[in-house]
C-alpha cells in the first residue's frame, strides 16, 4: 500500500480536471468512503474500512473510448465476518461443517509431525487466502474497470475489466450471474467482470448482448448471450448463458446453462418488475440436453412514490433450490450462496421497506429482508444527512430477529455502522 498516498493524490490533483482536446475529452471523478461498524454482542466487534475509488474517462467521440477505475480498500480494524455469527446458530454451523474436512486433513498432518491438533483459527486464517475468499477484507488496490471502447457502424466493441448488469430486480437478480449480489446490501457497487463484450443495436430501442468471459481454460470460461426490447411500455430481455469458473471449480460445483428473461415498466403509477431464471447444472456423465437436475429461481417486484414524497417498495423471492424447512438447511446451500448461486439457505424471501426525505437534507429509510420459510427477519434502517452535494453521513443498522439457533437471519449478531462519504 505503499502506493497509496501518491494514487490519493493524483486523484485530487485531476478531481476538478475535465479536458476537451483534439483528442477527446478527458475527465477524472471518484469518492471516498469510510465505514465503521460495531457489532453488539459479548465480544464487543469493532471494524473500520476506507476505501477510495478513482475514476478516470478519456472520450475519443464517434470512434470510442477508455475508462480506468482503481478502487483501493485499507480496513483499519479487519473484521472477520464468521465472528458476527452466533454460536451454535445455523450458518455457524454449517460454516463448521463445510471447514471440517481441512480441519481434518490439517489434524492428521500436524499428528503425523507430532505436533499439536490444528485450531479452527488456523483454519480460519488459512481459508482467507483462498482465491474464492473475497468475503474476506483486506488492504488491496481492485482495479475494477480497464476498457476500451470501440464503435463501429454496426455494433460497438468493449474489450476488458468492465461492468456488467443483466436484470431489473433490486435485491435480488438471478438472471445476473456476473455479480455476486446481498440482498442485505442491494446498492452496493457491481464488480467489474473481465471479458470481450459485443454490442449489436436493432434500431433505437433494441439490442443484442455478447459476453465471453475467459478462464483458465476453456472449460472454466463463460459466456452469454441477451435479447433487450421495448414492447407496449415495458423492457422486455431474453438471455443465455453458460457459468464456469476457477471458483466454481474449487468448490466442486458444475458448469451450469442458464435460460432467463426479465422485464421492467409501470402500470398506471406503480412501477413493476420480473425475472425468471431456469438453472441446468451440468454434472459429470450429464449431456447438455439433460434437464434432471435444473431448478427456477424468480423474483416480482412493485413500487410506488407518493405525492408527499413517501417512496414504497417490494419485492419477493422464489428459489426453488433452497430448502421448504429451516432443518433442511446443508451445507452445499451454504457454499451456493457464498458463490452467488442462491441469495439466501431457503426457498421464500421477501424484501420490502420505506425511503422519505421528511426534512431537508435528511431521508430516512427503514427496509426488512424476511426469510419466510424460518420466520426469521433482518430489520435495515438508516438516515441519511446530506452536508452538501459532495459530502453525506449515513447511520444504519442491520438487526437480526429470529430463533437465534434455527432461522437463518437470528443469529446474525446486530451491528450498527456509520458511513461517511465524498464524491470528487
Amino acid at each position: 500500500m505503499k502506493s497509496l498516498p501518491a494514487l490519493l493524490l493524483s486523484a485530487f490533483s485531476f478531481s476538478a480536471l475535465s479536458l476537451t482536446t483534439d483528442l477527446g475529452k478527458l475527465q477524472f471523478g471518484g469518492y471516498l468512503e469510510n465505514k465503521a461498524t460495531v457489532n453488539i454482542s459479548p465480544n464487543e466487534i469493532i471494524s473500520d474500512v476506507a476505501q477510495t475509488r478513482i475514476e478516470g474517462y478519456w472520450d475519443f467521440g464517434k470512434y470510442g473510448g477508455i475508462e480506468s477505475h482503481v478502487i483501493l480498500t485499507a480496513p483499519l480494524q479487519p473484521l472477520d465476518p464468521f465472528e458476527t455469527l452466533r454460536e451454535g446458530s445455523v450458518t455457524d454451523v454449517l460454516f463448521k461443517q463445510l471447514l471440517s474436512p481441512y480441519m481434518e486433513a490439517l489434524g492428521e498432518f500436524q499428528s503425523s509431525a507430532e505436533l499439536l491438533p490444528v485450531s479452527e483459527t488456523t483454519i480460519n486464517r488459512l481459508i482467507k487466502y483462498l482465491p474464492y475468499s473475497t468475503f474476506y477484507p483486506s488492504d488491496k488496490v481492485i482495479l475494477d474497470r480497464a476498457l476500451v471502447k470501440a464503435y463501429f457502424k454496426y455494433f460497438d466493441l468493449f474489450i476488458g475489466r468492465q461492468m456488467i448488469a443483466w436484470g431489473t430486480g433490486y435485491a435480488f437478480n438471478p438472471t445476473d450471474v456476473w455479480n455476486s449480489k446481498s440482498p442485505l446490501d442491494p446498492d452496493a457497487p457491481k464488480v467489474g467482470v473481465t471479458a470481450l463484450r459485443l454490442e449489436i443495436p436493432l434500431g433505437s430501442l433494441s439490442r443484442i448482448s455478447i459476453v465471453a468471459s475467459p478462464g483458465r481454460n476453456i472449460d472454466n470460461s463463460s459466456g452469454g448471450i441477451r435479447y433487450k426490447t421495448h414492447i407496449a411500455g415495458f423492457d422486455f430481455s431474453f438471455s443465455g448463458i453458460r457459468l464456469m469458473n476457477a471458483d466454481r471449480q474449487i468448490l466442486g460445483l458444475p458448469a451450469k446453462m442458464i435460460y432467463g428473461a426479465d422485464l421492467a415498466g409501470q402500470i398506471g403509477e406503480v412501477g413493476v418488475w420480473a425475472e425468471v431464471a431456469l438453472n441446468n447444472p451440468i454434472y459429470s456423465g450429464m449431456e447438455y440436453t439433460d434437464f434432471d437436475s435444473c431448478y427456477l429461481q424468480a423474483d416480482i417486484g412493485v413500487d410506488y412514490t407518493f405525492t408527499n414524497g413517501l417512496y414504497a417498495m417490494a419485492e419477493y423471492y422464489f428459489n426453488q433450490s433452497g430448502k421448504k424447512k429451516a432443518t433442511d438447511y446443508i451445507t452445499v446451500d451454504l457454499i451456493n450462496v457464498l458463490v452467488g448461486d442462491m441469495s439466501g439457505l431457503a426457498r421464500h424471501y421477501l424484501f420490502a421497506g420505506l425511503r422519505y426525505a421528511a426534512v431537508d437534507r435528511f431521508t430516512f429509510s427503514a427496509f426488512t429482508l424476511s426469510n419466510l420459510v424460518d420466520h426469521s427477519v433482518m430489520l435495515i434502517p438508516s438516515v441519511e444527512y446530506s452536508l452538501s452535494d459532495n459530502i453525506s453521513l449515513e447511520l444504519g443498522a442491520q438487526i437480526g430477529v429470529g430463533d437465534k439457533e434455527k432461522s437463518e437471519y437470528g443469529g446474525v449478531t446486530p451491528n450498527i455502522y456509520l458511513k461517511t462519504t465524498g464524491y470528487f
